[in-house]
C-alpha cells in the first residue's frame, strides 16, 4: 500500500486527486493540505511514501518545501505550469502531472511511484552504524525499536542494544518508512515485530513502548486500527 498526501492551494484539484485515489486499491491518501506550511509540520513528524505536490503555491512554494525537507518521500508534482516540468526531475521527482490530468494518466503515475518503491526495496535490507572506528552492519527486521535521547540512541534488537551517537532525523534517513512509525517524540518502531497494542502501549518481546497522542491517529492509520 502505497502512503500518500496531497498538498495544493486550489480545493478542486484536492477534490481531483482524492476522487482518482479512491479508485485504487493500492493508494492510500492519508491526508490532504492546502497550506504548505502545514503541510511542512506533518511531514517533519511523519513518514509518507509519496506526495502530490502542487509547485506555485503562495508563501511556500512546492519546491520550497521539498528543500526544506530532510527526509524526501516520492513525488508527483502535480501543477497547471508546464514550464516547470524540466525544473521537477532536479528534484527527482517520479512523475509531473499538468492539470487537468485523468484518471488514466493519473494511474501510469502510480505505477512508476509502485516501481520505484519497490526498487528501493529491493536494494536495502540493512544500513550501518559507526562505533568508534568500527562500522557495524545492522539488518532492518532484527530491529525491535529505537529509542532517542538528544545526540544519541538506543537501537534495540532481539539479542543486542546499540547506541550510536545519532539522532532521530539521521537514523530515519536510514530505515525504510514503510517498516518503521514513530509512535512518540522518542520511539520509533519496527511495525512487523509488534505483538499487541494496548492502553496506548506497544508491546514488542517483553519491551511495553508509549504512544503519545501526537502521534497515536497517524500510527493508528498506519495499522488501519480505528
Amino acid at each position: 500500500m502505497i502512503r500518500a498526501i496531497a498538498i495544493d492551494d486550489e480545493p478542486k484539484a484536492i477534490q481531483i486527486i482524492q476522487h482518482h485515489a479512491s479508485k485504487l486499491d493500492n493508494l492510500e491518501l492519508i491526508s490532504c493540505f492546502y497550506n504548505s506550511k502545514e503541510a511542512l509540520v506533518f511531514l517533519k513528524q511523519n513518514q509518507v511514501d509519496l506526495i502530490f505536490l502542487d509547485v506555485n503555491m503562495p508563501h511556500l512554494s512546492g519546491l520550497e518545501l521539498l528543500e526544506a525537507l530532510q527526509i524526501k518521500p516520492c513525488v508527483v508534482f502535480t501543477t497547471a505550469y508546464a514550464e516547470f516540468a524540466l525544473e521537477s526531475y532536479n528534484y527527482n521527482a517520479v512523475d509531473y502531472l499538468l492539470k487537468p490530468f485523468e484518471f488514466d494518466r493519473f494511474q501510469i503515475a502510480i505505477n512508476k511511484v509502485e516501481q520505484r518503491l519497490a526498487s528501493q526495496k529491493q536494494s536495502n535490507t540493512f544500513f550501518f552504524i559507526k562505533d568508534g572506528f568500527k562500522n557495524i552492519k545492522i539488518e532492518y527486521d532484527v530491529i525491535l525499536f529505537i529509542k532517542g535521547s538528544g545526540n544519541y540512541l538506543d537501537i534495540t534488537t532481539h539479542d543486542k542494544v546499540f547506541s550510536p551517537r545519532m539522532t532521530f532525523t539521521e537514523i530515519i534517513e536510514k530505515l525504510p518508512p514503510s517498516q518503521f512509525v514513530r509512535v512518540h517524540q522518542s520511539y520509533m518502531v519496527n511495525i512487523t515485530n509488534i505483538n499487541k497494542i494496548e492502553n496506548n502501549q506497544v508491546y514488542i518481546e517483553s519491551y511495553k513502548i508509549p504512544i503519545s497522542t501526537n502521534y497515536k491517529e497517524f500510527f493508528f492509520k498506519r495499522l488501519k486500527l480505528s
